[in-house]
């Protein structure tokens, strides 16, 4: 019930945060064509985490950056090879509410991509936020709670499996 009650004052004050920032609407045409520099948003359950890394995969394997944000100790579960360029966040870095403290909403919106994608397929507030702070000319996610207010494209999956949901994904985004 508490955690419930910390959610709703969550979206009240992440809905007072946002309210200045407008998605605009846009054409997806050549979506990931044109764009080279990717932000994914990790998800925090473990089994979607890992079935999630095949987003990177095949970001990389059209020669795009994808650049990975994820909590702290699962850096070392990536590959190898997404490790560098990563973006990672502590306990400290979450507020009461379970948002992005101000320390990394700044540091979030030092860097510029040209799309954000967040790979949370279930209502998670912090990463939500993240994908509406980060400057991206689009950002996509899932289709769940309040979510026209924070992704440009929403992909709409009702699969429970992780395997099929980022595969879902990735065929849905090549059609951009």
């Amino acid at each position: 019930m508490f955690d419930s009650i910390k959610l709703e004052l969550g979206y009240i004050i992440v809905n007072k945060r946002i309210k200045h920032y407008k998605l605009e609407q846009k054409s997806f045409n050549n979506l990931l064509k044109d764009s080279d520099r990717f932000l994914i948003l990790m998800p925090a359950n473990e089994a979607h985490f890992h079935n999630a890394i095949e987003v990177l995969k095949s970001l990389d394997k059209l020669n795009k950056n994808p650049v990975v944000f994820t909590q702290d100790f699962r850096v070392n579960m990536l590959p190898a090879k997404y490790r560098q360029g990563v973006i990672d966040f502590g306990i400290a870095d979450i507020n009461k509410f379970n948002l992005p403290t101000t320390k990394l909403e700044k540091r979030i919106r030092e860097f510029e991509f040209d799309a954000v994608i967040d790979l949370e397929k279930d209502e998670n507030l912090f990463n939500s936020i993240l994908a509406c702070l980060v400057k991206a000319k689009v950002s996509v996610g899932f289709k769940k709670r309040n979510s026209d207010k924070f992704y440009s494209l929403q992909i709409d999956n009702i699969e429970d499996n992780p395997e099929i949901i980022y595969k879902n994904l990735l065929n849905c985004l090549q059609m951009f």
